[in-house]
């Protein structure tokens, strides 16, 4: 059986500032002690792509990976004799590795292979007499880790003022080798941190594993053109095995730190234009000689009747003509909706007794009613009857359909024709 080290991890691309690191490592040695030197190059870069390369080197190493279940090695291998009947090879060795911890084959061949498939990508050609131990060792293995950062921003063009979302999707790729003699992986790498910087002085960071995708909300209050960057920094190890003739696996574990960064631009249009135009409405009264009932506003008046000398009660009301229009660009983009918070009675003041009418230029709630009174009829005027007016400012409060509220001041007006008129004038 044989040992072998794998470990299939992601990591993140970054280029243009590299960090080598070279370890030799003292304690990955045969049986007479010569050391195997484990070397590490991170590659950081901010064009979308970064890698880091691990190379583990012991050029005494002839010692493969054992067979058995007593031993260190996470891999074990099944060694098992193929006949091929070749002039050059009559026979070979197919070694099939499996992971210990799942008992699954690391090293299958496609059944689409070439014939003859023996399922194995390790097959070593051997006399009816030769070991594999025989077999020349390989004096280094190798681990490279590829990554590959995507950022974009969505949607490409957006209003300014409205949010946007900044996304990076960190891919990656991972090669590493698996021999009788040395393996080489890397491993237990993950994303630290994670810093954008939108392009507009805003910047966010975020820390602890995050994994390998992140999504931000942004709003860009002015119209531009931005440049929004994202960079992840990532950290991992390094692990490399050596075999002794006893079997006994020596695991070399160096750290690495890697960064790699992307960008993507962002567009903020100009905000649209918008007018809120004001509601035309006017005021309408319902008259009550008693206690005042409801009254919807459409069942209110522009001219009443009442009595002289009676203090009449009035309930105050809003008549829209037509509801306040929210413009965007010029478009027609939905009738608001206005209700009344208050008004106010900008009359002379009433014939009623003292302390019971309505006082003019005083603010009242929608829900107060007015009271007031004429001790004189109408006045006659060319054989006409004349009217009272009754001046009223309205104060309105319209809500459009984007939200925005208003608030509108409303002067209007009402008639009022008292009973048994005297001739004048």
């Amino acid at each position: 059986m044989i040992r072998a080290r794998a470990v299939l991890k992601t990591i993140v691309p970054i280029g243009l500032s590299l960090l080598l690191l070279v370890t030799a490592a003292t304690d990955g040695h045969g049986l007479n002690g010569p050391s195997a030197t484990v070397s590490i190059t991170s590659v950081s870069g901010y064009a979308g792509h970064a890698f880091v390369y691990a190379q583990v080197s012991d050029s005494t190493s002839t010692y493969p990976a054992p067979t058995g279940t007593s031993h260190q090695s996470p891999f074990f291998s099944e060694w098992v004799p193929q006949p091929v009947a070749t002039a050059s090879c009559p026979w070979i060795w197919a070694v099939y590795v499996f992971d210990r911890a799942t008992n699954v084959q690391i090293n299958a061949l496609p059944p689409s292979a070439p014939q003859p498939n023996f399922s194995t990508t390790t097959i070593i050609c051997a006399g009816a007499s030769t070991s594999p131990v025989d077999q020349p060792p390989q004096a280094d293995a190798n681990a490279q880790l590829d990554l590959d950062l995507q950022v974009a921003v969505s949607p490409a063009v957006a209003t300014a003022g409205s949010p946007s979302v900044v996304s990076a999707v960190l891919s990656s790729a991972l090669t590493q080798d698996l021999n009788l003699y040395l393996s080489m992986a890397i491993e237990d790498w993950s994303v630290t941190t994670w810093t954008v910087d939108f392009g507009d002085g805003q910047r966010q960071t975020i820390n602890g594993p995050i994994g390998t995708a992140i999504q931000l909300s942004h709003t860009y209050q002015s119209p531009g053109r931005y440049d929004a960057r994202a960079v992840a920094f990532i950290s991992g190890h390094a692990q490399a095995a050596v075999y002794d003739r006893y079997g006994t696996v020596h695991l070399l574990r160096r750290p690495f730190s890697v960064e790699v960064g992307n960008h993507a631009l962002a567009t903020a249009g100009p905000r649209p234009s918008r007018r809120y135009l004001r509601p035309q409405a006017v005021v309408g009264v319902v008259p009550y000689l008693g206690p005042p009932a409801g009254a919807a506003p459409g069942t209110a008046f522009r001219h009443i009747e009442v009595l002289r000398g009676a203090l009449t009660t009035l309930s105050v009301h809003l008549l829209i003509n037509r509801e306040g229009l929210l413009l965007v660009d010029g478009v027609p983009r939905g009738f608001g909706l206005s209700r009344l918070t208050g008004w106010r009675f900008d009359g002379a003041p009433s014939d009623a007794p003292p302390g019971s009418g309505t006082l003019p230029y005083r603010t009242h709630g929608a829900g107060d009613v007015m009271r007031l009174q004429w001790n004189s009829p109408d006045r006659i005027v060319g054989g006409q009857r004349q009217d009272y007016t009754v001046p009223v400012t309205l104060y309105v409060e319209t809500r459009f359909p984007d939200g925005h509220l208003a608030s509108y001041v409303i002067a209007s007006s009402f008639s009022v024709a008292v009973d048994f008129a005297a001739q004048s004038g």
